[in-house]
């Protein structure tokens, strides 16, 4: 044991050279100043996100367990703090916190299968996030964010933080799991194939029909495989529309965010939505032009809103 305590103070130092995927060695959190003490470290978890289509489903589950010298024994309190980050201030600024959301003491801690005293499991509801917050439905946006910061307190009085921790502590092997995001957003998907009618091709007049990809560049942002939707064939033999062309959607609100294509011309787009056709006129510089549908699968009415 001796021994073993002497090898602890250099993990301190070297920040576990050896042996990182041992769970009987987990390492010690250090501070700046080389200090032992004490983290939380990550068992498990779910998804955090706040579904802003449906907040009272929405729910973060996550499980940790306390690493020290003494296996979780110097850990008096594990308290987490609610910050929230409203994005969109055009309405008021919401933001608020930090406000105290968790707080367990030793007092309820058991031991986890990896041998190290662990707090109950927690999970906070989109519901009960947004009540702490002090926020209603209404008042929260996309890109709100709901920060959870935590720290440990140790029985000899010392605090432990993500700030104070290292960064080794804080990374994908030692799993410390001080502070969490549950983001505000609406999942979005509207990849897939779609039939489309294109008319009054600038070239000639004619009307062309076919299929087009929406694919999904990430964060709400789309393009379609063609912007040019089949004109480019009676025009130029074949080809597409392709470049900084992009539309967003935000909860279901789309609006075109990118407008120029490979060559460097700007394209300007007037559309609406009718039940289950999507008309878009676009021109650009070139001088390339049409009005192209596409059309919903089955009929069914396009999921979406058209904003400026």
């Amino acid at each position: 044991m001796k021994l073993y305590n002497k090898i602890l103070g250099l993990i301190a130092i070297l920040l576990v050279v050896a042996s990182c995927t041992d769970e009987d060695r987990l390492p010690l959190v250090v501070l700046d100043t080389v200090e032992k003490g004490a983290y939380p470290r990550l068992i498990n978890q779910t998804e955090s996100l706040i579904n802003l289509f449906d907040v009272a489903g929405s729910s973060y589950t996550y499980s940790v367990e306390f690493v020290d010298e003494e296996g979780g024994a110097l850990v008096a309190a594990y308290v987490v703090d609610l910050v929230y980050d409203d994005n969109d201030p055009s309405n008021g600024d919401n933001s608020s916190g930090p406000t105290e959301y968790i707080r367990v003491t030793s007092d309820q801690f058991t031991q986890s299968e990896n041998g190290f005293l662990s707090p109950p499991a927690f999970t906070i509801t989109g519901t009960q996030a947004l009540a702490a917050a002090g926020v209603s439905e209404d008042q929260v946006s996309a890109g709100d964010n709901f920060n959870f910061v935590g720290r440990v307190e140790l029985t000899d009085g010392r605090i432990f933080t993500q700030t104070n921790s290292s960064a080794t502590i804080i990374g994908p092997a030692f799993k410390g799991h001080f502070n969490f995001t549950m983001p505000a957003s609406c999942p979005s998907d509207l990849t897939g194939t779609f039939a489309y009618e294109t008319t009054d091709v600038w070239c000639d007049g004619s009307s062309v029909s076919g299929t087009v990809d929406i694919n999904a560049n990430g964060g709400g942002v789309y393009t379609f495989s063609d912007w040019a939707f089949g004109a480019y064939g009676p025009c130029y033999g074949g080809g597409t529309a392709s470049g900084n062309l992009t539309f967003t959607d935000v909860c279901l609100d789309v609006a075109f965010t990118g407008f120029t294509d490979s060559f460097g011309d700007t394209w300007t787009y007037t559309s609406s939505i009718d039940g289950d056709a999507w008309t878009i006129a676009w021109v650009n510089t070139y001088g390339e032009a049409a009005t192209s549908t596409i059309f919903y699968p089955g009929g069914a009415d396009w999921p979406i809103t058209l904003v400026d």
